[in-house]
Parts: C-alpha cells; sequence; structure tokens
C-alpha cells in the first residue's frame, strides 16, 4: 500500500513557503536605508545625544514582538488585496525621494523626521503587499506603534515641552495654594520663603509623558481593544503626567522650606521621578479598569 503523507494541522495558522517572503519584505525593509546613510548617522547621535529619544531602537523590536506574539491572528493565510497596500508603499516611496533630493529647504532634522516617517509608511505597506491587505489590517497596531521612532522635528518637539512646562508651573501654583506654602509666581519662576524654584524645561517630564504614552498604547490594544478607548487612554496619560510632575515639584518645594533647602541638589531630585513615574502607572490601570467598565454601544432609544 503506498504511503501518504501526514495531513495537515487544521489549527496551523502558519502561512506556507514564507521564508522567501520574508527574506523579501526584510530586504525591501532595509534597502532604502542604504539612500540615507548620512540621516541615520544623525538620528543615531540624536538618540545617543537626547535621552528623550533614546526609546527610539526600542521601538521597531517592540512591534516585531507584537507580530510575533498574534501571528496565529495575522496570519491566518494570504488574502487578496493590494491596492491599499500598494498605495502606502507610494507614499512612503515619494516621501522618501522628497528628502534624498532636498526638494524644499527643511534643516537635517526634519528631513531626519520625513525620513522615519517615510520608512514607516514603506515598511507598513509593504507587510500588505507581501502578507495581504487583511493581515495588514490585522498588525495595524504594531505597525502604527512604528511611529513612536518617529522623532518629532525640532519646533512641534519645543512647542510640545512648552505646553507640558507651562502646564506643570499652572498646576505647581494651584498645589501650593492647596497646601498653603506662600509663593510669588514669574513665569516659571517661584519665590518661596527663603528658597527660589523654577520650572524648567525638564521640569516638564516630556520623557515621563512620552513612556507613559507609549505603555498606555499597548495596554490599550492589549486589554481594551478599541481604538477610541485606547486614544482616550493616551490621551489622559498627558494631564496624569502633569499631575505627577507637579506633585514631584511641590514636594521637592516643600521639603526645600520646611525640612532642607539641599533636597533641590540631592538624590531626591535626581531619581525622584521613578517612583512617581510608577504612581503614572498605578493611575494608567486605573484608567484602564474604568474604560474596561464603559459600554460598547449605547443602546438604541426605544430598546
Amino acid at each position: 500500500m503506498a504511503g501518504k503523507l501526514p495531513a495537515q494541522s487544521s489549527n496551523d495558522t502558519t502561512p506556507k513557503n514564507t521564508n522567501w517572503v520574508w527574506a523579501a519584505y526584510f530586504s525591501i525593509c532595509i534597502l532604502p536605508s542604504l539612500f540615507f546613510l548620512n540621516w541615520l548617522k544623525y538620528l543615531a547621535e540624536l538618540v545617543r545625544g537626547n535621552e528623550t529619544y533614546s526609546h527610539i531602537p526600542l521601538i521597531p523590536l517592540v512591534s516585531i514582538c507584537l507580530i510575533y506574539t498574534e501571528r496565529r491572528t495575522i496570519f491566518p493565510g494570504r488574502a487578496p488585496g493590494w491596492k491599499i497596500p500598494a498605495a502606502i508603499v507610494v507614499a512612503g516611496a515619494v516621501l522618501l525621494a522628497a528628502v534624498r533630493l532636498k526638494i524644499n529647504s527643511w534643516d537635517l532634522a526634519e528631513q531626519t523626521s520625513l525620513m522615519v516617517l517615510g520608512l514607516v509608511l514603506l515598511w507598513t505597506g509593504a507587510f500588505g503587499v507581501f502578507f495581504g491587505e487583511s493581515a495588514m489590517r490585522k498588525a495595524i497596531f504594531p505597525l502604527s506603534f512604528l511611529a513612536f521612532a518617529i522623532p518629532l522635528p525640532p519646533q512641534l518637539f519645543s512647542e510640545f515641552i512648552g505646553f507640558l512646562q507651562k502646564r506643570s508651573a499652572d498646576a505647581v501654583a494651584v498645589t501650593f495654594r492647596i497646601i498653603g506654602i506662600p509663593f510669588a509666581r514669574q513665569g516659571f519662576d517661584f519665590a518661596l520663603p527663603g528658597v527660589t524654584i523654577e520650572v524648567a524645561e525638564e521640569c516638564g517630564g516630556i520623557r515621563s509623558t512620552l513612556a507613559l504614552v507609549m505603555t498606555a498604547a499597548i495596554a490599550g490594544h492589549l486589554w481594551l481593544r478599541s481604538f477610541p478607548r485606547t486614544l482616550l487612554l493616551c490621551l489622559s496619560m498627558i494631564p496624569i503626567a502633569i499631575a505627577k510632575n507637579a506633585l514631584r515639584i511641590t514636594l521637592l518645594s516643600w521639603l526645600a522650606v520646611y525640612v532642607n533647602r539641599s533636597v533641590l541638589f540631592g538624590p531626591l531630585h535626581r531619581y525622584g521621578g521613578i517612583p512617581l513615574f510608577g504612581l503614572g502607572l498605578a493611575m494608567m490601570g486605573l484608567m484602564v479598569l474604568l474604560l474596561q467598565r464603559l459600554p460598547s454601544r449605547i443602546p438604541a432609544q426605544g430598546k
């Protein structure tokens, strides 16, 4: 009797013969970078020299891990449909060409931001071209998460820092009034009894704010499974970060006024943000629980 090949398990959702597909996909992702070595060098220097951007190398790794852990959902089989992914590839290629040919008077920082945006679009669209539009839609969160690797253009970055700095100073003024610390304010400077403090740009907490927003995006994807709720969770991290920064500044100021002003220059000032970041994560957890309890849809009238 002739032997038979064992039947493939119906639970096996891994696409067949995809080694060459993955090889081609990663080639498409990597090869364009060879034309942007100067920009990539600037990006590497930015990551090394500015702690605000130290997360950028981790973003692609997080996206790859998410795609791998959700592979059975993303890759049940290659479904037809390439027009939308191809349009995204074209958009990314046009943007990369515009940066490479320097068709506008962008400076190097702006060019680098646009280059990374172009690469993200190219990677996203190519994913749909090689694995199908259905797979791209199912992997839309890991692919969209790559947007966190785009460095903000200097002007937008400065405006965001200024916003956090201003709102943190306003929140500090409110907390000073609540706990009864006398102060005189001029802009970002606060004259307190025996000490003067400044809510500097770094006091705005740009790094912790970005970390909270990125963590909230992942938490929303894992536990909320709803774009509106995930977006609301991410947006809620901004006032939470501002409140956390204000709490830290107020605590340090109170200790400087009533205990010892040296706390403004000691370990508590340098490392005090770590436990308060944990507080921010706890508040994020409460927001997740709250959003999970919201009704998924509003019932129709009369039903």
